[in-house]
């Protein structure tokens, strides 16, 4: 009947999004991976050659003092500091990262803003199937503001569906993964030389 393959519908198009969602949860997760370890390898190699006693560089093995910001003096007195500073990704909040999305998961975070969205909106909307997948959607790219231009930014809050969000959010997240990927090539080349270990960052 008409009403069955309404409700055919509905199920798939709620599976699709969901799948969506699922994608770019993972990736979020493996950009946050890539982070970390660039943070950690940048440290290392910053400590290669340990600062005058005198000097005011702060030492951070671990890389966790890292995760403030901008990293602009991150690699004076390393090696390959003159290519770090020309890669676009070091100007960025927690290289393209930014702050809202690098300690949690969009999943949670979305959790935390259906929860304030919650006086705005009546339980008939907030009980359909599709309404996290839609605050995460939005979450998606509260984590993507380091990074995204703001045309793409101005794009995604146009986009008519939770889906077709999701997918603009993927396509973003995956350059910001290659070009993260590409920077983990380069520094274990410059950890190498300099004799450092590697193979447990990323």
């Amino acid at each position: 009947s008409s009403m069955s393959s309404k409700r055919a519908s509905s199920v798939h198009a709620i599976s699709e999004l969901y799948r969506a969602a699922n994608r770019v949860y993972r990736i979020h997760e493996e950009r946050k991976t890539l982070v970390a370890g660039l943070m950690t390898g940048l440290a290392r190699l910053r400590n290669v050659r340990r600062p005058d006693r005198n000097s005011d560089v702060l030492r951070d093995l671990d890389g966790i003092g890292l995760v403030i910001g901008r990293n602009d003096k991150l690699h004076e007195r390393t090696p390959g500091h003159e290519r770090m500073q020309n890669n676009p990704l070091i100007k960025m909040e927690n290289m393209g990262l930014g702050n809202f999305g690098i300690l949690s998961t969009i999943p949670n975070l979305a959790e935390e803003l259906m929860l304030r969205l919650e006086p705005h909106y009546g339980s008939t909307h907030r009980e359909r199937e599709e309404y996290k997948a839609e605050v995460a959607s939005f979450v998606a790219f509260q984590t993507l503001e380091a990074y995204a231009s703001p045309r793409e930014m101005a794009k995604a809050l146009l986009a008519p569906s939770a889906a077709e969000r999701f997918g603009m959010a993927y396509n973003i997240m995956a350059r910001h993964r290659e070009e993260l990927y590409e920077w983990t090539k380069t520094l274990s080349d410059d950890l190498a030389d300099c004799g450092e270990e590697c193979g447990d960052l990323w």
